[in-house]
């Protein structure tokens, strides 16, 4: 394996203007690392500027449009930015000699057994995994040809403070903090998914860096909850309680499970997610009142 990160070190983050990418450059600067951002914020635009690659040992590939619901609206440009703008990043790193992980997404679609890990068939079920699948396989096809040093990663739901509201768990903690919303309203209570905390995630994107040639690891908690059990532990948590209303509207192709199977990157890189959904809700209301 190549030797981890060292404080001096420079870097390049993409999407750094992100739920997750500020995560992870707050991170990286606290432990002494140069990073370089890449984001819309920066004037950057994946599909047509080069990288600030000169003396990058590393880019974390974050940036991507995101949502599946405008995925379906717009699947061209989020082929685009999420395929061929990751193939633009595997291009200037190759001619730079610079390492590369590629953030990516859930592609398994409906799982035939839970958990899942990474040998389970993928299933690209909306126009966002279809993209990010193959973001995913130019990483694997750079890394063969070229013999490049790529990590790519599996990511399940990701939440943490500074989410959008546009993503269930900040939706329902607003809901519930505020006193001017009489009751919870939500689309569909059933659905299980697998919550990672951002801080678990922006761990095993440093970890993972130092692996050789090509990796896929998936990045999970390892397990799932309902939507009505985030909804009653966020209540519990913050001590409020309010009428819960199911709309019963489910999603077109709707996942009904989804657990995480991250046996292989805790083998290979010593990494397991540390914060449970309790304890991660806990964290996005301090600071906050109902």
């Amino acid at each position: 394996m190549r030797t981890a990160l060292q404080a001096g070190d420079r870097v390049v983050v993409t999407g750094a203007g992100g739920f997750l990418g500020r995560r992870l450059v707050e991170r990286l600067r606290a432990d002494g690392i140069d990073v370089l951002t890449a984001g819309r914020g920066d004037g950057f635009d994946l599909l047509a500027d080069a990288l600030p690659l000169d003396g990058v040992a590393h880019v974390f590939h974050l940036a991507a449009e995101t949502g599946v619901p405008d995925a379906w609206n717009d699947p061209v440009r989020f082929h685009l930015v999420n395929t061929h703008g990751t193939v633009r990043v595997l291009d200037q790193c190759r001619r730079a000699g610079c390492s590369l992980t590629y953030v990516g997404a859930y592609i398994y679609g409906v799982p035939q057994t839970l958990p899942i890990d990474e040998q389970h068939r993928v299933d690209a079920n909306n126009p966002y995994a279809f993209s990010k699948w193959m973001g995913e396989q130019a990483c694997e096809w750079y890394a063969g040809l070229y013999a490049m040093d790529v990590v790519a990663i599996r990511l399940f739901n990701t939440y943490g403070p500074g989410q959008s509201d546009r993503f269930l768990i900040p939706k329902i903690v607003d809901q519930v903090l505020d006193p001017a919303t009489p009751a919870i309203e939500l689309m569909d209570l059933q659905p299980r998914r697998d919550y990672l905390y951002v801080d678990d995630a922006v761990e095993a994107l440093i970890r993972s860096r130092a692996v050789d040639g090509y990796a896929l690891y998936n990045v999970g908690s390892g397990q799932s909850h309902s939507v009505s059990e985030v909804v009653e532990t966020v209540m519990a948590v913050s001590g409020v309680r309010k009428p819960v209303v199911d709309l019963q509207r489910q999603r077109p192709n709707e996942i009904p499970d989804v657990r995480a199977d991250c046996a292989h990157i805790g083998q290979a890189c010593g990494w397991s997610a540390r914060v449970g959904l309790a304890e991660g809700i806990a964290r996005m209301l301090e600071g906050r009142s109902p």
